[in-house]
């Protein structure tokens, strides 16, 4: 479904020009009143207003791209029933007008409509300004070209009283954005009054209160309108019944005509009354996780299109659980119906997520959502942004190598990749290995709570058999509002905390480890709701829309070899987990093979890698080439080649190449025969006879001969009750060397006379 985002091109700093000049105007500066400069300054100049009441002062702007504004506290234009030009305190006629932290009040006029400010320009942005008891907070003009930008004000009692005045009145302008102000108590009028083609309404607080204003917002002629984050609140006294009505003085404004309402909380202290009036013929209402409290219709009128979505309608305010709905306090409560209510929204109506909350002028923040979105204009949150359970850097000190499977029909990820495993319900924070378990890692609370559970005894020698023991060692946290995080795979006697504790976020609780169904050392987290639904505190475009980490972990795809080393083989990989041999020098008359290990991260399916060994003349001895079958995410590879296809070597050289790009190489020597080597063994299996070795052990063995300064002459194997001929050599002394499976067994000094 196609949402619309209007976007508003006029910013709030203009280009001034050079010699632009900065005028003061106080009670002990040289001009003393605004109007004193209004006639003086020049376009992009600025105007600094100390705080002060200036009684009856009105004047008119002509200049273009000005900036006015009130130092600290607010400038009070105290009009006492004065207007410029029987129009408003400040009459704009200069284009990109910034108007900030200024207080207009009392202005009266025959017409009835005296205004704080009215608008005879092209563009406008007032922000943190205050209206109060004049006949028209804001008066804006006829101008398609001109957008208008109104934040942080509040607007009270302004209103002749004859319904044809209102706390703000925007005519046909091009776009109206209204964002976090605080309008109330309008005199009969509507508490915002817009004919803009294009309205973007956005964490208002709108209260008609005990007064006797009207509409809390009218849209009279339709166009694109959002209002999105607001709390609507309309009084007993108030004129009408409706709250919000739109396009019912026709819909001449350009096309579309579409309305939006997303994430409000829209209340109605009156008997009776209907929430939207919508004009018939409306092309669309959209209606997104709102709150519709009080008696009353959420809407009337038959627009074209309508979707209703995870909107929460009550005629019993109480049914909210409203933390204090007497004092207007709207936001939820523990237990509140609201709470988890809504639809996710971001993927299907991206311009309609909301980003904030406003409770009042003085406090507002962004909207952290926990878990499914709450209905309305505030979100509950129960817990702080977590710390993440693991300290350090991600890629040398961990990583996240799976991630909860949030797939149906196919495993997927939060990023809709598959660094998952299918119906995986955890976090899996990573280590490299059991070098840097036993050396100590710690695991870490990421929120305050009570320790509800635990256990601990169980070894980290896993995987264990015992599926009563697949979360190995754990503790689970139990946190505000159902919340509970569990920590699971932890060290062995490792966990200091016992059942009962209060525990903050921060603490350390337990050590890493690889416990229970465990092959590498890693923490498993989950987080859980109302113990039992599971909740991926991860977002992504597949997973939720916030993060509940305070410093999220980056989502890593990206391929790293992340630790590696050389081996004298052969050596399995579980060996290799417990033992990340880093072996740097090897013998001739010990050591048959040499292997490479490493443990990467992220291959991916068709990946191609390469080991080639290298020489000491840098001549290529040995390459293998083979493909990645699928994503490998945190895995051990192990390649290795016999030490005979090297020879002895101060400087031979290993490189991995994946995808033709050198991602590891790693320098190693090679020793010839030892001065030390004691060639013989009183266990032998074989034996020299005259020129010849006999096999009589009833075993098969791999062989190789060497010089007695490493030289390799020749490689075989010799069968049992086979015999060898080594008429070939020439006279001297010689090491016959035998293996099996890669593994060195024995070595026979060989006598050819």
């Amino acid at each position: 479904m196609k949402t619309y985002l209007i976007l508003i091109y006029f910013t709030t700093h203009f280009c001034f020009q050079l010699n632009a000049t900065t005028w003061n105007v106080g009670p002990n500066k040289n001009y003393k009143r605004p109007s004193e400069v209004s006639g003086l300054v020049k376009d992009g100049d600025t105007v600094l207003i100390d705080p002060a009441i200036y009684p009856q002062d009105v004047c008119l702007w002509r200049a273009k791209k000005l900036l006015i504004k009130g130092t600290s506290q607010y400038a009070h234009l105290k009009s006492g029933g004065r207007a410029y030009g029987q129009k408003a305190i400040w009459v704009i006629q200069g284009d990109s007008t910034i108007i900030e932290n200024i207080e207009f009040s009392e202005c009266a006029v025959p017409d009835r409509n005296g205004a704080g400010i009215r608008l005879e320009a092209t563009h406008l942005v007032v922000r943190n300004c205050y209206f109060h008891d004049n006949q028209e907070g804001i008066l804006a003009g006829d101008n398609p070209d001109s957008d208008v930008i109104i934040e942080f004000c509040e607007f009270s009692g302004n209103g002749y009283g004859d319904g044809l005045s209102h706390n703000l009145y925007i005519n046909h302008v091009r776009s109206l954005t209204f964002q976090f102000n605080y309008s109330h108590d309008s005199r009969v009028g509507h508490l915002l009054k817009s004919r803009a083609y294009k309205n973007m309404i956005l964490y208002n607080l709108l209260n008609t209160g005990m007064d006797n204003g009207s509409y809390e917002i009218d849209l009279p002629n339709g166009g694109q309108s959002v209002v999105m984050g607001n709390t609507l609140i309309q009084g007993v006294n108030s004129q009408n019944s409706t709250l919000i009505s739109y396009g019912k003085e026709g819909l001449s404004n350009p096309s579309p005509h579409e309305l939006y309402l997303s994430h409000n909380t829209i209340v109605n202290k009156k008997a009776n009354g209907t929430f939207v009036n919508l004009q018939n013929g409306t092309d669309k209402l959209v209606l997104l996780n709102n709150i519709f409290a009080g008696p009353g219709i959420p809407y009337n009128g038959s627009p074209i299109a309508v979707e209703d979505i995870g909107n929460l309608k009550n005629g019993n305010t109480t049914f909210f659980k409203f933390v204090d709905a007497q004092s207007n306090d709207f936001r939820l409560a523990l237990g509140s119906p609201a709470i988890h209510y809504g639809v996710p929204v971001k993927n299907q109506f991206p311009a309609l997520s909301p980003q904030f909350e406003l409770y009042s002028l003085t406090n507002r923040k962004p909207r952290r959502q926990e878990y499914l979105p709450d209905a309305g204009a505030y979100e509950r949150n129960e817990l702080n942004p977590f710390v993440t359970p693991i300290k350090g850097i991600i890629g040398r000190d961990f990583i996240i190598s799976l991630y909860p499977d949030l797939g149906t029909n196919e495993i997927s990820d939060n990023h809709c990749l598959d660094k998952t495993n299918k119906k995986n319900t955890g976090t899996h924070f990573s280590i490299c290995g059991y070098e840097s378990m036993h050396q100590g890692v710690g695991v870490y609370c990421i929120d305050s709570g009570t320790v509800i559970a635990l256990r601990d005894g169980i070894s980290d020698d896993g995987p264990s058999k015992d599926s009563s023991e697949q979360l190995g060692n754990y503790l689970v946290i139990g946190h505000a509002g159902g919340w509970s995080s569990i920590y699971g795979k932890l060290k062995q006697n490792s966990i200091k905390v016992k059942a009962g504790d209060k525990i903050q976020a921060g603490d350390p609780i337990a050590l890493v480890g690889c416990s229970g169904d465990c092959e590498d050392p890693h923490l498993y987290f989950e987080l859980k709701l109302d113990n039992t639904k599971l909740v991926d505190p991860h977002d992504g475009p597949c997973g939720n829309l916030f993060s509940f980490w305070e410093n999220p972990v980056p989502y890593d795809s990206a391929f790293r070899v992340w630790k590696s080393g050389l081996t004298s083989g052969p050596t399995s990989i579980h060996d290799l987990r417990r033992n990340q041999e880093q072996k740097s020098e090897f013998d001739l008359t010990r050591d048959s093979i040499v292997e490479y290990w490493n443990l990467i991260h992220g291959l991916r399916k068709g990946d191609e890698c390469k080991i080639r060994w290298f020489k000491e003349n840098g001549d290529l001895a040995g390459e293998e080439t083979y493909l990645i079958d699928r994503n490998l995410w945190n895995n051990y590879q192990i390649k290795g080649t016999k030490l005979a296809l090297l020879g002895p070597c101060q400087k031979c050289k290993l490189e991995y190449i994946v995808n033709n790009d050198r991602k590891d190489e790693i320098s190693f020597r090679i020793n010839g025969v030892s001065s030390d080597f004691n060639p013989y063994n009183a266990n032998k299996l074989i034996y020299q006879k005259g020129n010849h070795i006999l096999n009589t052990s009833g075993r098969s063995f791999d062989y190789s001969i060497w010089s007695t300064l490493g030289q390799f002459i020749s490689a075989g194997s010799i069968q049992n009750d086979e015999s060898i001929d080594l008429n070939f050599l020439q006279k001297g002394i010689y090491y016959f060397a035998i293996n099996s499976n890669q593994k060195l067994l024995e070595t026979l000094k060989l006598i050819i006379e």
